[in-house]
């Protein structure tokens, strides 16, 4: 009987670069559009040095604040080294609980308007599945 390894022809250098961890490849890599928002708290941020970085299409990184006084649940939206303001707190525990648990989520401006103080923001948040 044969062997079944003897018929699957391997490159070894193909091989080696991968398990040296050369490449990195997800197939199964998708994202998936969880909530449509609007940022909360952008009017008690200092904005002025970003505002007009944040652009349609900017992505911002999403970070747990588990230890925020206000709000156990509490998700910061940061563009750079600035927080931008918050996903809003009625829409925010299921989110905090799935990163919680290890999922990756980023926010992308899908619009942007300035209404005295209030910078208006208009998010996506995306599940990197």
């Amino acid at each position: 009987m044969n062997d079944v390894r003897s018929l699957v022809k391997v490159n070894p250098g193909l091989l080696g670069a991968l398990s040296k961890g050369a490449f990195s490849l997800n197939v199964f890599c998708r994202e998936i559009l969880v909530l449509e928002c609007l940022a909360a708290g952008t009017s008690f941020r200092k904005l002025d040095k970003v505002v007009d970085d944040l652009k349609e299409t900017v992505h911002l990184e999403m970070k747990r604040e588990g230890k925020n006084e206000f709000d156990e649940f509490a998700v910061a939206l940061w563009f750079r080294d600035t927080k931008v303001g918050y996903i809003p707190r009625q829409k925010n525990e299921v989110l905090a609980r799935l990163m919680d648990a290890g999922k990756q989520f980023y926010a992308s401006i899908s619009a942007k308007e300035m209404e005295g103080n209030w910078l208006k923001l208009e998010i996506k948040v995306i599940l990197k599945d």
